[in-house]
C-alpha cells in the first residue's frame, strides 16, 4: 500500500475518531471489507478499550489481528467475541484458526469442538477439527475426520493440505504425494481468491514431502521458493527456518528471518531474530551500528533503539544508560519512562524502579511495573494481583501475561498459570519463556500429550530453536508417550547443541535406566566416546558411575576416576565424584576428605556439601547435617532433593521447622506436589484446616495418588471438629 493511500485511511479512521457519538463501525467494516485490516486495528483497539462489552468490535479486532499475521493475540477479542451467540460461530472458527498458528493446539481442539456443538453439519469446522488434532499429534483421529470433510467437499484444499501433513507426520510417504498431487489439483482447478495462509502451507507442504524422501537437494530449493514466494507468512517462514537449521544453514535461516521483519517491522519476528542473532553471536556489528546512529543523530528512537537491543541481550546496565539518554531527549514520556522502570527491575534497582513507576500516569504501566517489582523480591500474591490489573487494562501485552503466570505459580493458582502462559505465548510465542514455563507445567501435571505439543511448537520459534530444557521436556514427553523415533530425533539434535552432546548421552542413558537395563545404560555411555577426563561430560559420567554402583563394580568405578583425577587433580568435580564412589564402597573417612578436598577448590560444589550432610547424618549429628543442607541449598536454589532431605531430617523432632522448610522449598519449587502433600499434613496434624486442605488440593492437581488420602483426613478432622462443636 503506498504511503499516500495508507495516509488517507488514517485520516478516515482519525475522522471517524473525531466525530464524538457518531459510530465508527461503519468505517471499520467498510475498510476491512476492501482488505485493509491493519489500518482498523489502532481504532478497534479503543473502541473496545472504552467499551469492553462491544462484541462486534472485538470480533473485528481479532480478525484483524488474524489477518496481520498477530494470531497470538487475536486470541484474547476473539473468545470475548466467541461468548456471544450471534457471533459464537465465526468467533469461534477464527479463534481456532488464531490457536493453531500460536502454537496451543490443545485448546483448538476444545474450542472448534463447541462450534459443531452448534453447527454440527459445518464443514469448515471439521476440517479445522481434522487441523487441530493433527496438531496435537492425533494423526489418526485428523485423518478420520479429514476423511468425513473429502467425502462431501472432495476438493477441498485446506483439508487437502492437512492430509498431507498428516501422512507426512505417519511417514506413509506414496500416500502423503498421491494427496499432495490432489491438494495441487485442487489448487490448479480453483476459480476463486485462495489465502495467502492456505497457499504458504502448499508451498511447505511439498517441500516437506520432498525432504521425507531423502531428495534434499530438490527440498532445499522447494524451500527457497517458498521463502521467496511467502517471506511474511508465519506458517511458511517457521517451517523454513526449522529446515535451514536443520541441514546446519543457519546463516540462511536468519536470512529468512531477516527478511520477514524488515518486511513485516511490526510483525511477530523482530524479536525472534534479535535473540537468534545474539544465540548466534552476531550481534556485534548491530550494536556498534545502532550505538554510532544514536550518538549521530541524537535523536529518542535511536537511543531507545540501542536500549531495546541492549534489553533484548540482557545487558540491562548498558540498557539503563541508553534509556537515560532517551528521557534526556524526551522527558516525560510513558513508553520510554515504562521501558526505563522495566530495565530497572530486571537490574534489580527496585527503589529507583518504584520512583519512576509513582510518576507513571497511566494506570496499566504502574501495576505492571509494581508487579515486577514485588515478583522479583519474592511477593508473588501482590505481583498477581498488581499484574492482574495491568493485563486487564493491557490484555495483548505477552511479558505481563508471561510474569502474571509465574506470580500464580508462585501462590499454587496452576490454572491461572495456565491461562496466562497461554494468551502470553500466543501473543508473542519468541518474548519469553512462557511456552516453556506452560510445558513444564503440563508435564508436572502429567498432561503429556500437551507437554510435547508446547515445547514441540515452543522450538520451532527461531528464538528457542537450540533451547536444551525445552528439548529435554519435548524428549521426556516423548518417551513417555512411546514416541521413539521421536525421541532420537531431539535427541541428535540436542547432542548437536554446543556443550549439550553429554546432556543428550545422560538422557538417552537415563531412558535405559528408567527401564532398569543397566547393563545397556553403561554400554550407552561407553559407546558414546565422550572424554570422561573432561568435567565438562560430568553429567554423563554420573550416570555411568550411578550404574556401575548397582553392578556392585566399585573397582571400576575407581579406576575411571582416578584415571580423572591424574588427568585433572584439581577439578572439584571429580574430587567430589570419588567422595561418592568412596562412599558407596563404605570407606566413609575417606570419603569426607575427598568430599573436603573438593571444597577447597571449590567452595560452591553444592553435591560435595550434600555428601557431606549424608555423613554427618549417618553419625548422628543432626544440627551439623542441616547447615550442611542449607549450604548447600544456597549454593544451588534449584536442587529440590537437598531441600526434601533436609525435611527428612527434622519432620519427626521439630514439625514447625519441617512446615517452614517445606513452605520455603514450594517457593521455588512450585510444581513439588509430594511437599505440598507433606505441608498438608503436617497443618491438619495442627488443626489448621483451611491451609492443609488448599496445600493438599495442591498436591492433588498434579494427581499425586497420596493427596486424595490427605484430603479424605482433612475432611474427617474438618467434619469431627463439627461435631464437637454442637451443643451437647
Amino acid at each position: 500500500m503506498s504511503p499516500v493511500v495508507r495516509a488517507s485511511l488514517q485520516l478516515l479512521l482519525l475522522l471517524a475518531l473525531a466525530c464524538g457519538p457518531s459510530d465508527p463501525m461503519p468505517e471499520v467494516r467498510k475498510l476491512q471489507d476492501a482488505g485493509h485490516f491493519e489500518q482498523t486495528i489502532g481504532l478497534l483497539r479503543q473502541i473496545v478499550r472504552e467499551d469492553p462489552s462491544h462484541t462486534e468490535a472485538s470480533l473485528l479486532l481479532g480478525k484483524a489481528l488474524l489477518r496481520t499475521g498477530n494470531a497470538g493475540l487475536a486470541v484474547w477479542p476473539l473468545r470475548k467475541a466467541a461468548e456471544f451467540p450471534d457471533y459464537a460461530v465465526e468467533a469461534g472458527m477464527l479463534m481456532t484458526r488464531a490457536i493453531l498458528a500460536s502454537g496451543t493446539s490443545l485448546d483448538a481442539v476444545e474450542e472448534i469442538e463447541k462450534v459443531l456443538e452448534i453447527e454440527p453439519n459445518n464443514l469448515n469446522a471439521s476440517a479445522l477439527l481434522a487441523d487441530a488434532h493433527r496438531s496435537t499429534r492425533e494423526i489418526e483421529v485428523s485423518l478420520a475426520n479429514i476423511e468425513r470433510v473429502l467425502e462431501l467437499h472432495p476438493t477441498n484444499l485446506a483439508v487437502l493440505v492437512t492430509r498431507v501433513t498428516a501422512l507426512i507426520a505417519l511417514h506413509r510417504i506414496e500416500e502423503a504425494g498421491a494427496s499432495l498431487d490432489a491438494a495441487q489439483a485442487s489448487f490448479d482447478a480453483s476459480e476463486n481468491d485462495i489465502a495467502s495462509r492456505m497457499l504458504a502451507r502448499l508451498c511447505v507442504a511439498r517441500a516437506s514431502f520432498t525432504a521425507e524422501r531423502g531428495e534434499m537437494e530438490k527440498a532445499e530449493k522447494h524451500y527457497a521458493d517458498c521463502a521467496k514466494q511467502f517471506p511474511t507468512e508465519a506458517a511458511a517462514v517457521t517451517e523454513i527456518v526449522a529446515f535451514y537449521d536443520r541441514i546446519q544453514k543457519s546463516e540462511r535461516a536468519t536470512e529468512v528471518l531477516e527478511r520477514a521483519s524488515n518486511e513485516l517491522s511490526t510483525g511477530p519476528f523482530r524479536t525472534t531474530l534479535t535473540r537468534r542473532m545474539d544465540a548466534l553471536g552476531i550481534l556485534g556489528t548491530k550494536e556498534q551500528l545502532l550505538l554510532e546512529k544514536a550518538e549521530t543523530q541524537h535523536s529518542t528512537e535511536a537511543w531507545f533503539a540501542v536500549a531495546d537491543d541492549y534489553v533484548q541481550r540482557g545487558r540491562f546496565d548498558k540498557a539503563i544508560d541508553a534509556f537515560e539518554n532517551a528521557l534526556s531527549l524526551s522527558p516525560g514520556s510513558p513508553r520510554l519512562s515504562f521501558a526505563y522502570a522495566d530495565t530497572l527491575v530486571q537490574a534489580e534497582q527496585f527503589e529507583k524502579a518504584r520512583e519512576v513507576a509513582n510518576q507513571l500516569e497511566q494506570p496499566k504501566f504502574q501495576s505492571l511495573i509494581l508487579g515486577r517489582i514485588f515478583l522479583a523480591e519474592g511477593n508473588s500474591r501482590d505481583a498477581l494481583a498488581a499484574f492482574e490489573t495491568g493485563i486487564e487494562l493491557w490484555p495483548e501485552n505477552a511479558v505481563g501475561r508471561f510474569l502474571a503466570g509465574q506470580a500464580a505459580e508462585g501462590v499454587g493458582e496452576f490454572k491461572q498459570a495456565i491461562s496466562h502462559y497461554r494468551e502470553s505465548f500466543r501473543a508473542s510465542p519468541g518474548s519469553s519463556a512462557a511456552g516453556l514455563a506452560l510445558a513444564k507445567l503440563y508435564a508436572s501435571q502429567g498432561s503429556l500429550k500437551g507437554a510435547l505439543q508446547v515445547s514441540g511448537k515452543y522450538l520451532q520459534t527461531p528464538a528457542h530453536y537450540q533451547d536444551p530444557e525445552a528439548l529435554l521436556v519435548n524428549i521426556r514427553s516423548a518417551h513417555a508417550l512411546a514416541l521413539s523415533k521421536l525421541v532420537d530425533k531431539k535427541l541428535a539434535r540436542l547432542s548437536k547443541i554446543p556443550g549439550q552432546a553429554a546432556v543428550a548421552v545422560a538422557e538417552r542413558a537415563s531412558i535405559w535406566a528408567e527401564a532398569g537395563a543397566t547393563e545397556q545404560t553403561v554400554g550407552v555411555v561407553e559407546a558414546a566416546g565422550l572424554d570422561l577426563t573432561d568435567s565438562a561430560n560430568s553429567i554423563a559420567f554420573r550416570v555411568l558411575i550411578e550404574q556401575l554402583e548397582m553392578l556392585g563394580q566399585h573397582k571400576k568405578i575407581m579406576g575411571q576416576i582416578e584415571v580423572a583425577l591424574a588427568a585433572y587433580p584439581d577439578d572439584s568435580i571429580f574430587h567430589e565424584l570419588h567422595g561418592r564412589a568412596l562412599y558407596a564402597a563404605a570407606q566413609p573417612d575417606q570419603a569426607r576428605a575427598s568430599y573436603e578436598r573438593a571444597l577447597e577448590l571449590d567452595a560452591a560444589n553444592w553435591r560435595a556439601l550434600e555428601g557431606l550432610a549424608v555423613l554427618a547424618t549417618a553419625a548422628g549429628d543432626t544440627p551439623r547435617a542441616l547447615s550442611l543442607y542449607d549450604r548447600a541449598l544456597a549454593a544451588d536454589p534449584e536442587d529440590a532433593t537437598t531441600a526434601f532431605a533436609a525435611v527428612a531430617l527434622v519432620r519427626e523432632t521439630d514439625p514447625d521447622e519441617a512446615a517452614q522448610r517445606l513452605e520455603r522449598l514450594l517457593d521455588a519449587h512450585p510444581h513439588a506436589a509430594t511437599a505440598a502433600n507433606d505441608l498438608a499434613g503436617i497443618l491438619a496434624d495442627r488443626g489448621e484446616l483451611e491451609r492443609a486442605s488448599i496445600y493438599a488440593a495442591r498436591a492433588a492437581w498434579f494427581h499425586l495418588p497420596e493427596a486424595a488420602k490427605t484430603l479424605e483426613r482433612i475432611e474427617q478432622l474438618r467434619a469431627g471438629a463439627a461435631t464437637a462443636m454442637e451443643p451437647q
